[in-house]
């Protein structure tokens, strides 16, 4: 009964934080079992287990009585996300850090990101070194953090016009201290500007005007 329902609680799980991540669901926007069970085709069990575990993440609020949510960020949000990105990555260039994978485990496997462009390429080079570090811990948080800001970096591309410039900046850096100075001032100017990327964020939850 267990292997029965492991395939699509996973599906489901993957699904659900890929489109977390990817914005699909705006702020304070409430997700229902049915209604994903429905799009994705499966039955609403591993759809609620999924919704629970992604609650137990802190990627969404578990609101007893009435179901599932998504977070609304403020500006001290979205500044404080970025910089515990910084500090993630920060400790993922740390001079005695290996280059190393760690060991696959369960619910290890990751959704593709689907959207294109610098936003996505930067997605995959921080999570590339935080992977390979090889540490389990540091990885998992790093993952967290990046689908909570998934929705906040989608919407840079309003916010500044050089992100395929400072994706190659970075991707370039091979030198620890180039490193670094990329990511202290790609997280720097992204922390001021946090209020104007929170003010985007709810803008994106408003109805539309008639």
């Amino acid at each position: 009964m267990a292997d029965t329902l492991a395939e699509p609680f996973h599906v489901a799980f993957l699904r659900l934080r890929e489109r977390l991540q990817d914005g699909a669901f705006p702020p304070g926007a409430r997700i229902t079992a049915v209604d994903v069970a429905d799009e994705l085709r499966l039955s609403t069990t591993p759809v609620r287990e999924a919704l629970s575990r992604l609650a137990g993440q802190g990627l969404l609020e578990d609101r007893r009585g009435q179901g599932y949510f998504v977070a609304r960020l403020s500006a001290a949000d979205v500044a404080d996300l970025y910089r515990l990105s910084l500090a993630a990555l920060l400790i993922a260039q740390e001079p005695h850090r290996t280059t190393r994978r760690p060991p696959a485990g369960p619910g290890d496997s990751e959704a593709p990101l689907v959207t294109v462009g610098a936003v996505r390429d930067v997605e995959i080079l921080f999570r590339d070194w935080a992977v390979e570090t090889g540490s389990r811990a540091l990885t998992s948080s790093f993952r967290t953090l990046q689908i909570q800001l998934g929705p906040v970096r989608r919407l840079e591309p309003l916010v500044f016009d050089d992100l395929d410039e400072e994706a190659e900046r970075l991707d370039r850096a091979s030198a620890r201290n180039e490193r670094l100075a990329q990511l202290r001032q790609f997280h720097g100017r992204r922390i001021r500007l946090a209020e104007r990327l929170a003010g985007l964020l709810d803008a994106s939850a408003a109805p539309p005007k008639k």
